[in-house]
């Protein structure tokens, strides 16, 4: 039985602690992308991590503020919200530099300059939707027979078929290929949950019918998830250290 809560945004509004660790397991690594992505070019990586953890206090605070109703997307809050942790930080040196004080723009100004602006770049949406389907394939694993679902990843990390993973897992290849129906089935049904799941706004609904998870075709389907999944484990291993600084938030 796959454990995806669907109201994760309901708990996060409530302060429950378990949402909010929930919510960096599956978003953090691709956050703290984010901040890099956008800090790295006006400070070293002392400020950075400084930077991140800021951002991610200021998250905490501003989530129950989050209304999905105003069409603005998860994603494009979350830039808003880095982007104005960083701004803030250059408008503070600047002020420093100068020997006077200077406001920096107010967050609600942020957010609505980035909701009516250039959204955040592809990447990044495309790093925010594959955590969710990311989420849904370590549910799966979770709850599926080990050697089950290590055909099933071979398929996808190695992009073989039915005799080779036979082969190699030292089982009959009509066990493989009863292994990837069910452990595919099953992570089918884990993706739509955890897409829709965590997707608040209709523009972030519709990214899964463009994603090439909604294929009836097995093998167009197993391609999907293997672009994606393989992205998601290099973004987690590249930024994978939000846990720690979330525990300093808490």
């Amino acid at each position: 039985m796959i454990s995806i809560n669907t109201d994760l945004l309901g708990r996060l509004k409530k302060a429950d602690a378990s949402a909010w660790y929930e919510m960096w397991e599956v978003f953090g690594p691709s956050i703290e992308r984010l901040i890099g992505s956008i800090a790295s070019r006006y400070f070293g990586q002392e400020t950075i991590k400084d930077v991140s953890q800021e951002t991610l206090a200021r998250v905490y605070q501003e989530i129950g503020k989050f209304d999905p109703k105003r069409g603005v997307k998860f994603s494009t809050w979350l830039y808003a919200i880095a982007k104005h942790v960083v701004y803030s930080e250059l408008t503070s040196r600047s002020a420093q530099k100068r020997g006077g004080g200077s406001k920096p723009m107010s967050l609600d100004d942020t957010i609505f300059e980035v909701s009516t602006s250039a959204p955040p770049d592809d990447e990044f949406e495309m790093a925010v939707f594959r955590a969710k389907v990311y989420r849904a394939l370590k549910e799966v694993e979770k709850s599926a027979d080990f050697t089950e679902f290590e055909c099933y990843r071979m398929r996808l990390t190695r992009g073989v078929q039915g005799k080779e993973i036979a082969d190699m897992m030292g089982v009959s290849e009509a066990s493989v290929s009863r292994y990837l129906k069910r452990v595919r089935n099953q992570i089918r049904e884990a993706v739509k949950v955890a897409v829709m799941g965590y997707s608040w706004t209709d523009d972030e609904k519709d990214q899964f019918n463009g994603s090439g998870l909604t294929s009836a075709d097995d093998d167009a389907f197993d391609d999907a998830l293997s672009d994606i999944y393989l992205k998601d484990e290099q973004t987690r291993r590249d930024y994978g250290k939000l846990q720690k600084t979330a525990a300093t938030v808490r």
